[in-house]
């Protein structure tokens, strides 16, 4: 935990971008920003270790504040105008400031709030529904979309989905991965 406390000061953590597309016509339509960290004794530490221990020791408001801005920064200077897709954690969503933050980055980058996507887990609204509605309301006001994350895993319900008007569902492959045999 205080590894991964001092890791964005210190530069070990960097982005890397999986590529989204559209499934009828594989046209690359945006990426998804991916946290890496690159330990200087252990190398690349999985994300599977790392984010755990960030959000028990509450570093990862401050590193989802640094991969939103690094994300939004990499995007503007993209040539083709794609989305960027960002996770965030529940602990960014109930933070009183995060709207706030977001148009904050995409005013300092200049990058339209139509090319953002927050994606967010059903977790976020089993605890702290009210407070993730109302910051996710006001990040979409702003022009962001919204995306739920890893669908179809654990608390999996129909009424997440009525609960708030989401502009994607990106569904588990856990869930779909024997679907068509």
């Amino acid at each position: 935990e205080s590894a991964i406390d001092m890791a964005a000061c210190s530069g070990q953590l960097s982005l890397v971008y999986q590529p989204q597309a559209e499934a009828a016509t594989c046209t690359v339509t945006g990426f998804e920003a991916l946290l890496r960290w690159n330990h200087p004794i252990h190398g690349f530490v999985s994300p599977a270790k790392f984010i755990p221990a960030a959000e028990a020791c509450g570093a990862i408001v401050d590193i989802g504040a640094f991969v939103l801005k690094q994300a939004l920064i990499h995007a503007s200077r993209w040539h083709e105008r794609m989305r960027v897709a960002v996770n965030v954690s529940p602990a960014q969503i109930v933070h009183a400031d995060f709207a706030e933050l977001v148009a904050r980055l995409l005013a300092e980058t200049r990058v339209d709030p139509a090319r953002l996507e927050i994606e967010v887990t059903e977790s976020l609204f089993i605890n702290e529904g009210d407070i993730a509605l109302k910051t996710l309301e006001a990040v979409k006001r702003l022009g962001v979309s919204v995306a739920i994350d890893d669908f179809g895993t654990g608390y999996s319900s129909l009424g997440t989905l009525r609960a708030f008007p989401f502009d994607r569902i990106k569904i588990d492959r856990s869930f779909v991965f024997d679907m068509v045999s």
